[in-house]
């Protein structure tokens, strides 16, 4: 039996045939993500939003029961957390449902703009980490058969994967469809994982191959300052089809993934703008690896940092062959929480920076928006707050490549965060043509 080794408790004084309230420790991941929200301060609080327009009939006290039953099935969805002597602990309350806020703008001049404006304002909230609501939910009337259903729960509870769950298994409540029975819990996860041991041999490799890394140190357009904020702002920009099929292909003729070939032209633009040739870049990984935690909720994902290496002056086809072992070297040792990794590495305390990489990379492969049996689509809204210098999201579709930059507005001006993005999508159509030239010769413009 995979969880054999779960601590969790019930609260002193209760039995648990009264469906009280249990407690058990943090993951090692929510170690990790409960540092980053308290060493940093800022104005809003990590938050993963599901922001779905409904454009059908729509029986709503058949939806809040659906939404009811989905807190009911997924433990994450009634977690708090509570400060002791030994630091925070995960509360786990009785399966209770979830209510869900409702507001009507029906009436208002412009509705849709009333509801991106909840939407906004639920996606940007600061919220409580000392025993407060982290899961709300939020239906808007926008008309008659038209309405926006807003979900938002802090990061702690949930990942990018977790809102494809919770999605799926909405819509199955909803039209009624049987689901089968409710997946591990987080908890009975934060338990076996802490019991796990201290990493191993994989953890000894990180410790040794990101010693002495140093941070990246981008030009900015405005001191840094002592300790890092998080505000931030957004630009998008669109590589078109015919340049990401060439990228593509590239990729394919030198045994690499797109992602690989991404993180190529950004790296080579981070080190023509820092002048440095050494750095970290982190990205995220799913951290599903086991069968038991594919239909889960919670906070599986982990960060692993991605050395580059860029001596020398390479060309796009042997930057690209360092990245591919980079890469592979990483992901087969992403069982380890980046938590850990940080703990062996020990990099200089420097409140100012993120420990490690100061920028993410990543490429989004599943099709957000509706699920089975609900007519629904996303509700686009905007939550760019980030806890790193710059954040590049990619998606890949039929129009082409859309590239996403956030970047802290503390450092960075508009105009700056406009022309990194561009000049990696400058890279990603030059790359393909390129053979035998300097990645750092292919200048913007």
């Amino acid at each position: 039996m995979l969880y054999a080794h779960v601590w969790i408790v019930v609260e002193s004084g209760v039995s648990m045939e009264s469906q009280a309230l249990l407690s058990a420790p943090l993951s090692l991941l929510q170690r990790r993500m409960w540092h980053l929200c308290t060493a940093y301060p800022g104005t809003a609080s990590p938050i993963v939003v599901i922001a779905n327009r409904i454009t059908e009939p729509l029986d709503v006290p058949a939806f809040t029961a659906a939404v009811d039953a989905l807190a009911d099935r997924h433990d994450a969805l009634r977690t708090t957390f509570a400060i002791d002597a030994d630091g925070p602990r995960q509360v786990i309350a009785p399966p209770g449902g979830l209510d869900t806020e409702h507001a009507d703008v029906s009436a208002h001049a412009d509705p849709e703009a009333s509801a991106r404006a909840l939407v906004a304002e639920l996606a940007g909230a600061l919220l409580d980490l000392d025993g407060g609501t982290l899961v709300r939910s939020l239906l808007i009337r926008l008309g008659p058969d038209d309405h926006v259903w807003c979900l938002a729960v802090h990061h702690l509870l949930a990942d990018g994967e977790s809102a494809m769950v919770l999605q799926r298994d909405l819509a199955a409540l909803y039209r009624g469809t049987p689901l089968p029975e409710p997946p591990i819990g987080y908890a009975a996860f934060a338990a076996e994982q802490c019991a796990a041991g201290d990493g191993g041999a994989d953890l000894r490799w990180w410790a040794e191959h990101l010693r002495g890394v140093p941070p990246l140190d981008l030009p900015t357009d405005l001191p840094r300052p002592p300790v890092k904020t998080t505000r931030a702002e957004q630009v998008d920009l669109r590589v078109d089809a015919a340049a990401a099929d060439a990228l593509d292909a590239f990729a394919r003729a030198h045994r690499t993934t797109p992602f690989m070939a991404l993180l190529t032209a950004l790296l080579a633009v981070l080190a023509r703008r820092s002048g440095q040739r050494d750095f970290c870049v982190g990205t995220p990984v799913s951290g599903r690896l086991l069968e038991e935690t594919e239909e889960a909720v919670g906070l599986f994902s982990n960060m692993i940092a991605l050395r580059a290496d860029l001596s020398g002056d390479p060309d796009p086809a042997e930057l690209l062959a360092r990245v591919r072992a980079e890469v592979i070297a990483g992901l087969a040792r992403q069982a380890v929480p980046f938590g850990q990794v940080v703990a062996a590495v020990a990099p200089p305390e420097d409140r100012s920076r993120t420990q490690l990489f100061q920028v993410i990379f990543s490429l989004h492969t599943q099709t957000a928006g509706g699920a089975p049996g609900l007519r629904w689509a996303p509700f686009g809204q905007a939550a760019p707050q980030i806890l790193h210098d710059l954040v590049l999201d990619a998606w890949r579709g039929p129009q082409g490549l859309d590239l996403t930059l956030r970047y802290d507005t503390g450092l960075f001006t508009a105009g700056t965060a406009a022309a990194i993005v561009g000049e990696v999508a400058d890279l990603v159509r030059a790359m393909p043509g390129a053979a035998g030239r300097s990645m750092f010769g292919v200048r913007h413009g």
